[in-house]
């Protein structure tokens, strides 16, 4: 009874698990009790499960089985519990996860039975696959993420984990956001931030528990490069202290957007400076957008023709011509072209010829409209319709040219197909004993040249590579005698044969005025002297006659001072008080004229000074004033020009070793050009200054600047962009030679368009004497 009673227990205690209770025999392996719960959990009745022989094996899952018997297989063995999980066929087709936690049963050493306890942990399988795959999409975000991502600890910076995005950042595997790297190039920058306060303020904010989003701060990355980058931070476990840093490389964006900003800046001087005319046009033909060049192409001011209709400024008889190719692009659908050469009225009545293409844009939220780009062709045209002319009277004109025309075979040894009566002359030849013959029967050594098939290929390649050329040769008459040419070579393909026409000019006449020509350019540099010294001194006589005039007033109010005193004598009314009034009167007057006359006197003594000859003898001299009295002399063009002339005074004296006439000559140049330069209300500063231990004289102006084409040749001799008879061009080359040959320096400029011009002259530390004087100086220019 009592075993009875403690079966019954143990099976009352059973029943209260909520798992399939179980024991069975270790040797048989057949179960031999089984608690009520294995119906629920699994579906079977405790009598199917304890007489049905092989029942649990066989209802293992077949992916399963081999591993839960190696493990009940291994507890057998050695007596030690096991937990296994696996999936078990329940009845229905239903497939539960159980845990089956495995306990051998010994008794004196032996095993008697082995027992155990499965539990359902189906859901909580479904939640761990859920969760696991949960955990690896995850993972493959964090990984393919383009964004830089890492936890990281908010007290050190320890960086946790991060994915492939963050290291390529920053280049190597980073350990911590704070610290000191272990990179040599990041260290020798200062480690991983350029900034470090930038670093202070993310490590607070992260103490703090403040999210960060899109901070812009600057890496270091492993191979030392600087790196722009936005930071966003997101506190993820306060608690453990634990944060999410998310970094952005924005480097390359920011470099495209400041590439952008420029492109556009030059898109919009380009427009505005551009000789092209440029309009926006509504598809029905209103001006919406007119670039200045409206003025210098048509007369017109760019606001006033807004809102007209295009076709009121084109000629009458191509309206209708126009108007079908305007609709071809503007029903052609986004980005289609159409062009035509059209007659434009300009303000004044005259047409121009204008070659336009109109491009449909009206899908483009900037634009929304045709954008119609012009350019004045008049002359091209014209020169067609002339060419048209010429063509009916070539014949004529090849025989009538003044220089020699030959038409000459581009194969084998380029026979000459036609000659004018002038080549032929040139040559020693009648027209007909010439034709037929290689051109280089004109050539001193044509026989060897001739000959030397790899030299005719060359000479072949070279000028179908440029089309045309030219340049000076020397040439064999029939009599033997040898003349110098000019010869201008043009590669044409007439009827499918390549011939080469050929234009050639006797320069023995040239070659013997070419010394004239160097006499006369002697000349003309020292003219360029007078020329300085006329701009210098035009505004003498208003710097003279402005005191003169102010002189001769108090003069004459003297002399009415005087005139009343002596009027003033013996009359009854007048007192004492009265005639030392007058007296003060009139010493007032005679003190002013004084000044003034001592004003004169100093403008005299400079101008004196500034004119005097320059080829004098060396010597060292104050620069500053120097400077100061040439800037004088030139005040009066400033103040005409309605530019303010400044001189920043150094606080130390300068001396300079040379003449002082080569410094004014410098100074002349470079402040009257800088003048010119500048638009009214502008400025034009000189200094001197200590740039790197060397002393420079520095010139800027705040005018418009020189163009990169004309820039790189400004120091050369007879290079001029002002008008005819208003520049010789030899101003800058002259200075420079005065620099560099005089004092020994170098002279540079640094100019940007719009914002104005410096020139820097550079002097030599020591004042050691100068050789030779260079050719400009030795005119005296």
């Amino acid at each position: 009874m009592t075993q009875l009673n403690e079966q019954s227990a143990v099976s009352r205690l059973a029943a209260l698990v909520q798992g399939v209770v179980w024991e069975a025999d270790p040797q048989t392996q057949r179960a031999t009790f089984v608690s009520p719960w294995v119906e629920t959990l699994l579906g079977f009745t405790p009598h199917e499960w304890l007489n049905a022989p092989g029942l649990w094996a066989s209802r293992l899952h077949p992916e399963d089985r081999a591993r839960v018997l190696a493990s009940h297989a291994h507890s057998l063995a050695t007596g030690e519990p096991t937990s296994v999980e696996y999936r078990f066929l329940a009845a229905g087709d239903r497939t539960v996860w159980v845990r089956d936690l495995v306990t051998p049963l010994m008794e004196q050493g032996q095993l008697v039975a082995l027992g155990g306890v499965m539990l359902d942990i189906t859901a909580e399988r479904a939640q761990q696959d859920a969760l696991a795959a949960a955990l690896t999409r995850f993972e493959k975000v964090f990984q393919a993420s383009p964004v830089g991502i890492a936890l990281v600890s908010t007290a050190s910076g320890e960086v946790q984990q991060a994915n492939a995005a963050f290291r390529a950042v920053v280049g190597a595997r980073l350990d911590t956001v704070f610290a000191p790297t272990a990179h040599r190039a990041q260290e020798e920058q200062g480690g991983l931030w350029p900034v470090p306060a930038q670093a202070s303020t993310l490590q607070a904010a992260l103490k703090a528990g403040a999210a960060v989003r899109d901070v812009h701060a600057q890496w270091h990355r492993a191979d030392g490069e600087v790196r722009d980058v936005l930071l966003s931070a997101e506190p993820l476990d306060p608690a453990a202290g634990v944060a999410l840093l998310m970094v952005r490389d924005v480097t390359a964006r920011l470099q495209a957007e400041a590439r952008l900003r420029t492109s556009e800046r030059r898109f919009r001087a380009l427009v505005q400076r551009s000789s092209d005319l440029l309009t926006v046009i509504s598809p029905g033909g209103k001006m919406r957008y007119a670039s200045p060049a409206m003025q210098a192409v048509l007369g017109h001011d760019e606001e006033e023709v807004l809102g007209e209709n295009v076709l009121a400024h084109m000629h009458p008889d191509e309206h209708e011509a126009i108007r079908t190719e305007f609709a071809k692009a503007v029903f052609g659908g986004p980005g289609t072209t159409s062009r035509l050469t059209s007659r434009f009225r300009r303000r004044d009545g005259e047409y121009r010829w204008l070659e336009w293409v109109a491009t449909n844009l009206l899908d483009d939220p900037d634009v929304q409209g045709m954008v119609m780009n012009s350019r004045d062709v008049t002359d091209w045209v014209l020169s067609e319709q002339a060419l048209k002319e010429s063509r009916r009277t070539f014949e004529v004109l090849f025989e009538a040219s003044p220089d020699g025309v030959m038409l000459v075979d581009f194969a084998g040894d380029m026979p000459i197909l036609h000659c004018n009566e002038v080549a032929a002359r040139m040559k020693g030849y009648a027209p007909g004993e010439l034709i037929g013959q290689s051109t280089y029967v004109a050539l001193p050594n044509g026989q060897a040249l001739l000959a030397d098939a790899q030299a005719n290929e060359a000479f072949r390649r070279r000028v179908r590579e440029a089309g045309t050329l030219r340049f000076e040769s020397e040439q064999l008459r029939k009599d033997g005698t040898i003349f110098p040419v000019e010869i201008n070579l043009a590669l044409l393909t007439l009827d499918g044969r390549e011939v080469l026409l050929s234009v050639e000019r006797d320069i023995s006449e040239r070659r013997a005025a070419e010394a004239a020509l160097q006499a006369s350019q002697a000349r003309l540099l020292s003219s360029e002297k007078l020329a300085g010294l006329g701009r210098l001194t035009a505004g003498l006589a208003h710097e003279i006659n402005t005191p003169l005039a102010a002189t001769l007033n108090e003069l004459h109010e003297a002399t009415r001072l005087v005139q009343e005193y002596r009027d003033s004598v013996g009359h009854a009314g007048v007192t004492d008080d009265d005639h030392r009034e007058i007296a003060r009167e009139l010493a007032a007057s005679v003190d002013a004229a004084q000044r003034n006359l001592t004003r004169i006197g100093d403008f005299i003594r400079k101008i004196r000074g500034h004119t005097r000859d320059t080829v004098s003898q060396r010597r060292t001299f104050d620069a500053v004033a120097g400077v100061e009295d040439t800037l004088t002399m030139l005040a009066h063009e400033a103040r005409a020009a309605k530019v303010n002339l400044l001189f920043e005074r150094p606080r130390e004296g300068v001396t300079l070793q040379g003449e002082p006439g080569r410094l004014t000559q410098v100074v002349t140049n470079l402040v009257v050009n800088a003048i010119h330069a500048c638009p009214p209300g502008a400025d034009v500063t000189v200094r001197f200054a200590v740039r790197e231990g060397t002393r420079t004289l520095e010139v800027e102006d705040t005018g418009s600047g020189i163009p990169g084409d004309v820039l790189g040749r400004i120091f050369e001799p007879m290079f001029t962009t002002k008008e005819v008879g208003k520049g010789t061009g030899l101003g800058l080359s002259i200075i420079h030679d005065i620099v560099t040959g005089h004092f020994g320096g170098d002279i540079l400029v640094d100019t940007r368009l719009g914002q104005g011009t410096t020139f820097t002259v550079t002097f030599p530390e020591a004042a050691e004497p100068a050789g030779p004087l260079a050719p400009a100086e030795q005119l005296g220019v």
